[in-house]
């Protein structure tokens, strides 16, 4: 009897410490990470709290002056009395507020027009995210834009089909609800860990040393089930095909699927069914460009035909699309106007504003 309770006590005491380190090396963990955590407890549950709504916001250590820059940035807020432009779009929006070129070319625009400009863009936003962000901006932050420039990437296609297809949850009556966002399974845009791990952070040293360890481990064992059952589902080989990385997504435009397109438009034509009821937008501009490899013919689709295709079947003459794959390039040099080994294309500072944003403002001042 002695010897059991004797052994109960060592296991008791050798627990205790093995659990006391581990609480201690959560501190390290946690500081290590500092960086890209949440500065602040509002700028948290901000963040949380939509992308449980829209599966993502902007970069946490980026963004967050605001806790809602997290969701769309102010270009120009001036013009009390003008009219309201909303942009939205993907890492293309999104570095408007980035490029000071291009910033500083829709401010001056904004002023001499008499416009209101917010920035909705957030990186790999495509049509489904974009309808609820949407809502969103309308319902809680009173944007209601007269003028909607709405950017669909080449990569649109791909993040809708391997991101966002499984991810919508619809209301009883069709009516699309929310995107989920991604919970333990490191693919790109989960926040598992910077939640877990901020939320920690805002704890006393005590509760830190003592919540880490359950929660940790509470973290390791969803993360691997969610792994073993990708396993079991896709084989060893396509294990990290959940994932959906740059070269998942860059499939649909390297070779046709029809199930891809078809749910392409599908996304893109409820976005358009919703915004047909808003009576208020007196001008929709959808916004399209060729990516590096569409110029040398590599990439089989375009992202500009299903545009094209979903309108044709769309009565709403308030849209038009900016079609830039339309601009002849034959006088550029490809190698100039995106950047370096930028697996998604990105347009390079200058470019962003003398060809991206000047055509916009272009297309916007032919309408007035």
């Amino acid at each position: 009897m002695k010897k059991l309770i004797f052994k109960s006590i060592l296991l008791f005491l050798i627990f205790s410490l093995a659990y006391f380190l581990f609480g201690l090396w959560g501190l390290i963990e946690l500081n290590k990470n500092k960086n890209l955590l949440f500065k602040s407890k509002e700028n948290f549950i901000f963040h949380k709290n939509y992308s449980n709504k829209i599966h993502h916001l902007r970069d946490a250590n980026r963004w967050g002056d605001k806790e809602n820059g997290y969701l769309f940035s102010v270009i120009n807020e001036k013009n009390k009395k003008g009219k309201t432009i909303l942009l939205q779009g993907d890492s293309w929006i999104e570095s408007i507020s980035e490029i000071k070129q291009s910033e500083e070319m829709i401010k001056n625009f904004a002023i001499k027009n008499n416009y209101r400009v917010y920035n909705a863009g957030i990186t790999s936003f495509a049509p489904s995210l974009m309808h609820k962000q949407y809502e969103i901006l309308k319902q809680e932050f009173n944007i209601n834009p007269d003028l909607l420039i709405i950017y669909i990437d080449q990569t649109d296609i791909g993040d809708e089909f391997c991101r966002y297809k499984n991810k919508k949850i619809y209301s009883k009556n069709g009516k699309l609800e929310r995107i989920r966002r991604e919970e333990f399974t490191r693919a790109t845009y989960d926040y598992s860990k910077l939640y877990l791990y901020s939320e920690l952070n805002f704890q006393s040293t005590f509760n830190k040393i003592i919540k880490f360890p359950a929660k940790k481990t509470n973290y390791f064992l969803k993360r691997n089930i969610n792994r073993l059952n990708n396993i079991f589902k896709n084989g060893y080989e396509n294990r990290n095909v959940h994932k959906c990385g740059f070269r998942e997504i860059m499939k649909e435009l390297e070779n046709y699927d029809s199930n891809a397109e078809r749910n392409f438009k599908k996304s893109l034509g409820e976005f358009l069914e919703y915004l047909a009821t808003e009576k208020n937008i007196e001008k929709i501009f959808i916004v399209s460009f060729p990516h590096k490899r569409h110029l040398d013919n590599t990439y089989k689709v375009d992202v500009s035909d299903y545009i094209n295709d979903t309108l044709s079947l769309n009565k709403d003459k308030r849209i038009s699309h900016i079609n830039m794959s339309k601009i002849d390039f034959s006088n550029l040099n490809k190698n100039e106007i995106y950047k370096p080994n930028d697996l998604a294309s990105h347009l390079n500072d200058v470019y962003h504003s003398k060809i991206f944003i000047k055509n916009i403002l272009q297309n916007i001042k032919k309408q007035n």
